[in-house]
């Protein structure tokens, strides 16, 4: 089967199945706000095979958020709004016109200059400010990564590592002082200037944070269960244990883990 036709029987089947008689049920009641969380759920699948680097599975997940895209298309297109084809269109559009090296022999002398004409284009026809375009919906860790990604290449930035760390320190010890006072409120905010902070310090040393907090989780499920197993193998209940032969547990676990 040519690849247009697999395409075209991909929105075949979206159409059966929001065909107001023949149709499922389920999928004809679905709106766009409906398949939001779906489609979250389907790019947080994706990202998971691509730690696991698991292939098989990645591309089951990839033909999942495919699928998204045609169903939220589907309903556009019932509303005559869109279609899915129009979609298709217009990021082809966008990615020709965003790459004027690749299809119009626009030269760049850096990857700087090309950045910098990246982010003047899309300020030129979307935004009043350099920020309007991330989305307010997004996970908060990938908000802030991108907002300092952002600022960053308009010059808000350190002038180096030590001065990230020096901020982290910084937010660190305004912390500790509300902390000592007991005023939630203030609490509150400096544990997410410090949160920021550690973000930032990420960007700067060029790690995204979600790939860093992602190996942290399973580094740590991981010694945790080995804990676990350990405790059980001699018939301990952790509940009823002190903490310090929790940590000695604790220690061995990341001596072997």
């Amino acid at each position: 089967m040519k690849n247009h036709n697999k395409i075209k029987r991909l929105l075949s089947i979206m159409t059966q199945l929001r065909h107001p008689q023949k149709g499922c049920s389920w999928d004809k009641k679905q709106t766009l706000e409906s398949i939001i969380p779906y489609t979250i759920e389907e790019v947080y699948e994706v990202a998971e095979e691509i730690h696991n680097k698991n292939f098989n599975n990645l591309k089951n997940e990839l033909g999942d958020l495919l699928f998204q895209v045609v169903y939220l298309s589907q309903i556009a297109k019932e509303k005559k709004k869109f279609n899915f084809y129009d979609v298709v269109d217009t990021i082809s559009k966008k990615m020709e016109e965003r790459h004027p090296h690749v299809f119009l022999n626009k030269k760049f002398k850096s990857d700087k200059e090309l950045n910098e004409w990246w982010e003047k284009s899309k300020k030129i026809k979307k935004m009043d400010s350099i920020l309007d375009n991330i989305p307010n919906n997004l996970p908060s860790i990938t908000k802030a990564y991108k907002i300092q990604k952002k600022v960053a290449k308009f010059g808000f930035d350190y002038k180096n590592i030590i001065n990230a760390i020096d901020k982290v320190e910084e937010e660190l010890i305004e912390l500790k002082k509300e902390i000592i006072r007991n005023k939630k409120s203030k609490i509150k905010e400096e544990l997410g200037d410090l949160i920021f902070a550690i973000l930032d310090l990420s960007r700067k040393i060029n790690l995204n944070p979600e790939n860093i907090l992602a190996k942290a989780n399973k580094k740590f499920i991981k010694r945790f269960k080995h804990m676990e197993k350990k405790i059980l193998v001699n018939n301990k209940n952790m509940v009823k244990m002190t903490d310090k032969k929790i940590n000695k547990y604790w220690n061995e676990s990341k001596k072997n883990n």
